[in-house]
Order: C-alpha cells, then structure tokens, then sequence
C-alpha cells in the first residue's frame, strides 16, 4: 500500500493551515498516493504505532514501510526535494 498520512491535531493552527494545501499539492502532484487524514485525538493508537509526538507529521509509505517523514513546518518544494525521484521511479 503507497500512501501519505497526514497526522494532525484538534486545536492545531498550523494543521487547519497546512493541511488544504497538502491536499491541493498531492491531488496535483501525487495522484498515485492516497492522501490520509489521521486526526489523532480520534485515532491515538495510530499515532502511536507510528511514533508520532508532535504536530503536523506527514509519513509517505511505499509498500507499508515509511520512507519520508516530514514534521512541524514543511512545504510541498521541501516534499518534492525528497519524493518526486521515488514516486517517478515506482509510478512511471
């Protein structure tokens, strides 16, 4: 299973900010990797499972196995930077 898991928080700003554009930026760029939002006031086993201890925290996961993880502040060029050769190289 490939897919980006979008972890954010109830009362986190930066996640209610972050989180269209992400949405937007994949849709866009990534349309092979499903897009995952893990609220983790709803689901704190999840995020426990994947050792997430602060928000926002985007995981891209080829095959169940977490290649790219991306915490706090980060934007779709800083994404690009480290996904784009991958997901040509899988997807294309």
């Amino acid at each position: 299973m490939n897919k980006a898991l979008y972890f954010k928080g109830e009362n986190c700003g930066v996640c209610a900010a972050l989180l269209p554009k992400m949405e937007k930026h994949f849709s866009e760029n990534y349309p092979l990797l499903e897009f995952e939002i893990v609220p983790v006031q709803e689901f704190p086993e999840i995020a426990a499972q994947f050792n997430v201890f602060t928000i926002p925290v985007l995981i891209i996961l080829f095959d169940n196995k977490e290649h790219y993880r991306f915490a706090r502040n980060f934007s779709g060029f800083e994404i690009d930077q480290k996904l784009k050769r991958t997901y040509e190289l899988r997807f294309h």
